[in-house]
């Protein structure tokens, strides 16, 4: 991925538009996969959250050197990770795709959303928590490929090669993970 340098402005309202121009101008996707509920112990997750990393960063390195369409510039995929007598309360939510929206958090530090798509996925809490990092990986990278293939794209994108997307992403998880 390109690098660019973005300056800082403390003018409200102008740093909105300086990530949205430079997101707006960059001609890759990114991938991001992380956590988003958890009721691991943190002492327990940390080697778990880097065989996740791992599996994100490989996925982010596949969409980085390919072009997929202009649909989409960002995929957030959530992992809940929860026992299971909290499953009530933490139900994955269907896929969401966002054109463009500005938000402010803590009421001064602007946060631009363009063209991401978000995807939660639920794992099995007892198996994650069984797992070493290896395992984990298979966990995370076949829960992921079989959420892609299932996947029904929102209507707003149009422009997303997803069979070629998983396809490729098939043949990098099947390479690094799932063998």
């Amino acid at each position: 991925m390109p690098e660019s340098v973005i300056y800082i402005f403390v003018f409200e309202g102008l740093l909105a538009k300086v990530l949205y121009f430079c997101r707006k101008n960059s001609i890759t996707m990114e991938v991001s996969i992380s956590v988003i509920d958890s009721s691991i112990l943190w002492e327990k997750s940390i080697s778990k959250r880097q065989a996740i990393k791992e599996v994100s960063d490989a996925a982010n390195n596949l969409v980085a050197s390919n072009d997929y369409g202009e649909s989409i510039e960002k995929m957030l995929v959530g992992l809940i990770v929860v026992e299971s007598v909290y499953d009530d309360f933490s139900k994955p939510r269907r896929p969401r795709y966002t054109e463009h929206k500005e938000t402010m958090a803590f009421g001064s530090i602007p946060i631009v959303n363009h063209k991401t798509l978000e995807i939660e996925i639920k794992l099995n809490y007892e198996q994650v928590l069984a797992a070493e990092d290896e395992e984990l990986k298979r966990i995370v990278a076949s829960e992921v490929l079989n959420t892609f293939q299932n996947l029904k794209v929102p209507k707003k994108v149009t422009d997303f090669d997803k069979g070629r997307f998983v396809a490729d992403l098939d043949g990098l998880f099947r390479q690094m993970f799932l063998k």
